[in-house]
């Protein structure tokens, strides 16, 4: 399960900002995950809730925000969404394309207090 180094990781983080902006306590961290990362949610948050134990991330509320496949046509250039494994350009209907959203993971906000 690599939700467990994920979910280290995350908190290695949000610790580094949380030293850097002299606060004691995460209240809420919100993350947005790309379809494609293989990351499954309930998981990650599970892990997190345990490994967040006994740090000044306990008790912090983790929202995941989906992040949708999007692509761009090189032969028309068009921008679309992946959907239903229809992977073809919906204007040309050409199957040579680059993935463009839908991998990464971020963490997009960090509540603190203290």
């Amino acid at each position: 399960m690599h939700e467990v180094s994920i979910a280290e990781e995350i908190k290695d983080i949000v610790i580094k900002n949380l030293k850097k902006n002299n606060a004691k306590k995460v209240k809420r961290i919100v993350l947005q995950i790309g379809k494609l990362t293989s990351i499954v949610p309930d998981a990650l948050l599970f892990a997190f809730e345990v490994i967040s134990k006994n740090t000044p991330l306990e008790n912090a509320k983790v929202e995941i925000e989906t992040i949708e496949i999007k692509a761009k046509c090189k032969s028309c250039k068009k921008v679309f969404k992946l959907e239903n494994f229809e992977y073809q350009c919906p204007s040309c209907k050409k199957t040579d394309f680059q993935i463009i959203e839908g991998r990464e993971m971020v963490i997009r906000t960090i509540e603190m207090e203290g």
